[in-house]
Formats: structure tokens, C-alpha cells, sequence
């Protein structure tokens, strides 16, 4: 773009698309630490407690991830930023699950819902790159 610093994507400083890559991670790293060692939780829940594949809840892992990345990529936002930011709010989502939600409520992070988040973010981005042609 003109008058656009080479230093930035889509008028965001380099630097920030790269830290929206590495927070979501470290966030994730961050709250299983915060979980401490006397808790006998395991991060992730079983896979029977994880539900099917096909429940409800990937449903709506999958619909909402389509939704945020079809929408950063209307916002003119690059393919991999979309996809990025995206995984990273599912991200920040489990680690939620893992740490701060109630016990009563089945507390663990979801690996089939991380694989829905990813899907539904690949969907969106698939979406709206059909359209841009």
C-alpha cells in the first residue's frame, strides 16, 4: 500500500501480528502454570468427556471461528493473521476451561474443540478467499 511504512501489515506494526501469534500460547503455558501442583485435574479432559465430534459444542466452535475469521478477513486483514487471531481466541478459550471455570462444570481444555476452532477458522478464511476472487 502507499504511504504504508514497510514495517506493517495491513497498517498493523509487524511486530503486533507477531506477538497475536505468541500471546494465545503463552496465555495457554501461563494458566496451566497457574493450576498448581497439588490439583490433581489434568489439563485436558478425558475423551469421552470431550463429547463426540459431531455435538453441539464443535458445532459452535466451528460456527463462531468461521464467523471471527470471515470477519477479520471483510476487515482487510492478511490470510494468516485471520487464521492466527482466530486459534488464538479458541486458545484463550481452553485455557479458560482449564483454569477458571467452575469444577461442577467439568473443568478441562478440549483438544477436539481446539481441532473445531481450527476447522471452523480455516472455513471462514476458505469463505471469504472464494469470494475476494
Amino acid at each position: 500500500m502507499r504511504g504504508m511504512d514497510e514495517r506493517t501489515t495491513k497498517g498493523i506494526p509487524r511486530a503486533g501480528v507477531g506477538l497475536a501469534l505468541v500471546i494465545p500460547f503463552l496465555l495457554l503455558a501461563a494458566a496451566t502454570g497457574l493450576r498448581g501442583a497439588a490439583e490433581a485435574d489434568p489439563l485436558f479432559l478425558s475423551a469421552a468427556d470431550q463429547g463426540s465430534w459431531l455435538a453441539a459444542d464443535k458445532g459452535l466452535h466451528f460456527a463462531g471461528s468461521l464467523a471471527i475469521a470471515a470477519s477479520l478477513r471483510v476487515e482487510g486483514r492478511p490470510r494468516g493473521t485471520a487464521l492466527a487471531a482466530t486459534f488464538g481466541v479458541g486458545l484463550l478459550k481452553e485455557a479458560y476451561d482449564a483454569t477458571v471455570k467452575p469444577r461442577r462444570l467439568r473443568r478441562g481444555a478440549s483438544w477436539k474443540d481446539l481441532v473445531a476452532d481450527l476447522a471452523g477458522a480455516a472455513a471462514g478464511v476458505a469463505v471469504l478467499s472464494a469470494i475476494d476472487r
